[in-house]
C-alpha cells in the first residue's frame, strides 16, 4: 500500500469513529510515541527523542483540550491536574535525558488507557454512547 493510500486510510479512520475509539487511539499513539522515545534515549539519539516526547506532550494537550468540565467537573479538574503533572514530566524526561521521568508517564498513559477502554467498552455494550469526558 502507498502512503498516500496509507495516509487516506488513516483519515477515513478518524472521520468514521467514534469519540471512544478516538480516545483510545489518541492513547495508544502517546503510549507508541514513549516507547520511540525510550528507544531514542537508549540509543542517544537525542533528536529522535526530542521528536518522540514532542509528540507524546502535544498528544497529552489534547486529552487535556478536550475534557468536558460541563458534563463532569470534578473529574475533568482531577485529570487537568494529572495531564499538567505528565506534561512536566515529559519536559523533564526530555530536558534531563530522564528515562524513568518517561517511565512514570508511559506507566500512567498505559493505566488510563486501560482504564478509558474499560469505560469504552461499557457505554457501547450499555448503549449509552461514549463516556463524557477524556
Amino acid at each position: 500500500m502507498t502512503n498516500a493510500r496509507i495516509a487516506r486510510y488513516n483519515q477515513n479512520e478518524v472521520a468514521t469513529a467514534d469519540p471512544g475509539g478516538i480516545l483510545i487511539a489518541l492513547f495508544d499513539a502517546a503510549i507508541r510515541y514513549g516507547n520511540e522515545a525510550n528507544q531514542a534515549l537508549k540509543d542517544g539519539k537525542i533528536a529522535a527523542k526530542g521528536q518522540a516526547i514532542g509528540r507524546m506532550l502535544a498528544i497529552v494537550g489534547e486529552l487535556e483540550s478536550t475534557l468536558d468540565r460541563d458534563k463532569a467537573p470534578e473529574l475533568c479538574d482531577n485529570l487537568t491536574r494529572l495531564y499538567q503533572y505528565l506534561r512536566d514530566r515529559l519536559q523533564v524526561a526530555s530536558a534531563k535525558l530522564d528515562v524513568k521521568a518517561l517511565d512514570e508517564v508511559q506507566k500512567h498513559l498505559r493505566e488510563l488507557r486501560e482504564t478509558w477502554a474499560q469505560a469504552v467498552t461499557i457505554a457501547r455494550t450499555s448503549h449509552v454512547g461514549a463516556p463524557p469526558a477524556p
